[in-house]
């Protein structure tokens, strides 16, 4: 049984690290998909089955690597309850330190806790030497401030962020986001850093980049009215990108340039292309009420000024149409929401069931393999208690032989040969075990009364306890031996127990150790033990002949 036990616990630790393995194998594999693909991450990171059986390290990289994915895709970290806990847990195995100040600011300002979010990432500055993990740090303090429309105090963490060394591109973000923040509090050295962002934007040949920056600087030089200057911006937008140029939204910016400089005609091409712009965008399905409501305000301002006569029906039919539109998306999500419900509900019964499937064919396969191991060490331990029934019976059957060979105590008391004493003594006795008895009523091969006893005595159904007397058995000891008995006990009584008293008795008789195991219904085993312990307790020898010894040693 021990052997069963000890197989079904491998068994079961196997499964168990497997899957281990592979739970945290899936988890890890979004690792890399987190900056490249965060929707696909999302994906894999819900397929997992069975998350409440997943260990700590990967619950807290599974809450981790979720909650970086919804950075990554803009979403709200609001619903990231674990989160805090996931950071907690990294900071005290000394991991990912600046990352989870980053990811704490970040679900922090999610939950309108701007202040904290500041205090966190305070914290974060105070702990991390990293020049490029403390520039982190400081942008995304920016943003928190620039969230809480605190720009002087977000210009402020940027031009300290600009004091470390960086690439081009990040060069170009940081100067763009500082001229931006200047700009927003009326700051004229917003240029300044407008003009440097987008120089380090073309010096890296991010030729995107350098037209977002343009068209955020040519808005602040239109709302600044420099709209000749605005213009020029946006035509060299045109000139770097040509198909950025014919976007509906710069050139709404164009036209209202256009008509503050008194540029009608300018006004209604810029409009003319902005509508057909808007129209394409629309047919994309990338429809945009803010868009199209500056492109009417516009067309109605061009209108006005051009002295033709306003309406404002189109706009509020477009208003009409894209209230319809809502409302149809709403009933539409609405109804795929309920699908997902149901879909999502009957696919978690699916894997309920999966999983009953699962244990119920792991139990029966585990029930099979200890039915079939029980059944093997039943069939074993059975050969075995057999063979060695069978082994007894051959002793004992052997030394019936041997005691019916012995001769007749000879009645004038003359010594008798050593091995003639032994015999006789064994049958003195077999005829206590009743074995001799049976022999002489009724002699024959097949008398089953004998067999039934041997097979009694060396089963140990019948105790031989029970029906040797020793107190007779020890005067033939004596006789036979020299007085065995006597000397034993005057020399070793205190030492030696009953037991083993009589076992030096039978060793003296001539008995083998199978022997004797087969008169006291003991093993092997424990007869060599108790061999061993009689040495010790009389200072033999090991190994040497304790009746040979007893004999040496004078009383």
């Amino acid at each position: 049984m021990k052997l069963t036990k000890i197989f079904l616990l491998c068994l079961i630790s196997i499964l168990f690290s497997c899957k281990e393995n592979l739970n945290e194998g899936v988890i890890s594999d979004t690792d890399t998909l987190l900056v490249n693909d965060p929707k696909r991450a999302i994906a894999i990171l819900d397929s997992l089955e069975q998350v409440s059986s997943l260990n700590e390290k990967e619950r807290m990289h599974l809450v981790w690597n979720r909650a970086l994915a919804h950075q990554a895709l803009g979403l709200s970290l609001a619903e990231d309850d674990q989160l805090m806990e996931a950071i907690v847990y990294y900071r005290t195995e000394n991991e990912k330190v600046a990352d989870s100040y980053l990811l704490e600011a970040s679900y922090l300002n999610w939950k309108d806790k701007g202040e904290d979010a500041v205090k966190a990432i305070d914290k974060g500055l105070t702990e991390i030497s990293d020049s490029v993990k403390r520039v982190q740090l400081l942008v995304a303090k920016a943003g928190v401030l620039e969230h809480q429309r605190k720009y002087d105090q977000a210009a402020d963490v940027l031009k300290e962020a600009l004091t470390y060394g960086m690439s081009k591109r990040q060069l170009a973000i940081l100067n763009y986001k500082l001229g931006l923040n200047l700009s927003l509090l009326g700051d004229g050295h917003s240029e300044y850093y407008y003009d440097k962002g987008i120089r380090s934007a073309a010096e890296n040949g991010d030729t995107a980049l350098a037209c977002e920056i343009m068209r955020n600087y040519a808005d602040y030089l239109a709302n600044n009215g420099q709209y000749s200057r605005s213009n020029d911006m946006f035509y060299q937008i045109g000139q770097m990108m040509p198909q950025a140029a014919e976007l509906s939204a710069i050139q709404m910016s164009m036209a209202g340039n256009y008509i503050n400089m008194h540029r009608l005609d300018s006004a209604r091409i810029c409009i003319d292309r902005a509508i057909k712009s808007e129209t394409e965008l629309e047919a994309e399905g990338f429809a945009n009420i803010a868009r199209r409501a500056e492109l009417e305000q516009k067309r109605f301002l061009l209108d006005y000024a051009s002295g033709k006569s306003v309406s404002s029906v189109e706009f509020a039919r477009f208003f009409d149409s894209i209230m319809t539109d809502m409302q149809a998306k709403e009933n539409t999500l609405a109804r795929r929401q309920e699908t997902k419900n149901r879909l999502q509900a009957a696919n978690y019964e699916l894997k309920l069931s999966k999983q009953r499937m699962g244990w119920m064919l792991s139990v029966a396969m585990l029930l099979l393999i200890v039915g079939g191991m029980g059944g093997y060490l039943y069939y074993r331990n059975r050969i075995r208690q057999l063979a060695e029934a069978e082994d007894r019976i051959d002793t004992l059957t052997r030394m019936l032989e041997e005691a019916q060979k012995a001769p007749v105590e000879n009645e004038k008391g003359k010594d008798l040969p050593q091995v003639e004493d032994d015999a006789f003594f064994k049958k003195i006795l077999l005829q206590q075990l009743g074995i001799i008895r049976l022999v002489a009523s009724t002699p024959t091969n097949q008398n089953q009364a004998l067999l039934k006893r041997i097979s009694g005595i060396s089963g140990g159904e019948i105790p031989t306890d029970s029906l040797l007397i020793w107190s007779d058995l020890y005067p033939v000891i004596n006789r036979l031996y020299d007085n065995f008995h006597a000397r034993l006990s005057s020399q070793y009584a205190d030492a030696l127990t009953e037991k083993e008293v009589q076992i030096c008795c039978l060793l003296c008789a001539g008995f083998s150790t199978k022997e004797i195991g087969v008169i006291t219904q003991q093993s092997d085993a424990t007869i060599y033990v108790r061999k061993t312990s009689i040495r010790k307790k009389i200072g033999a020898a090991e190994g040497q002949d304790i009746v040979a010894y007893i004999n040496s040693v004078k009383g």
